[in-house]
């Protein structure tokens, strides 16, 4: 029969296998969360963030606001979509 101390610690390792897991989990959900950037020209020119913020900061008719905080490097989550968009 298990020993009370021996049965904390199995319970400790399997609390903390189970949290790492779903740490990872949601780091991956979270980067594959973001939207893809659409395949235009003005995305296809520059990767700099100040590009990104130029028009995205405020958001015009054609470019919608940034919905979060400036994370100083867009392209780490929003890479460019496969497809250019239709005419």
């Amino acid at each position: 029969m298990p020993t009370e101390d021996a049965s904390a610690r199995t319970l400790m390792l399997i609390v903390s296998i189970i949290g790492l897991v779903f740490a990872i989990v949601m780091v991956i959900l979270f980067f594959n969360a973001a939207p893809a950037r659409s395949n235009i020209p003005a995305h296809r020119e520059s990767t700099a963030p100040a590009a990104c913020l130029e028009c995205h900061l405020v958001g015009t008719e054609e470019s919608p606001t940034m919905p979060h905080l400036n994370l100083g490097n867009c392209i780490l989550c929003h890479g460019l979509a496969d497809s250019k968009p239709k005419p």
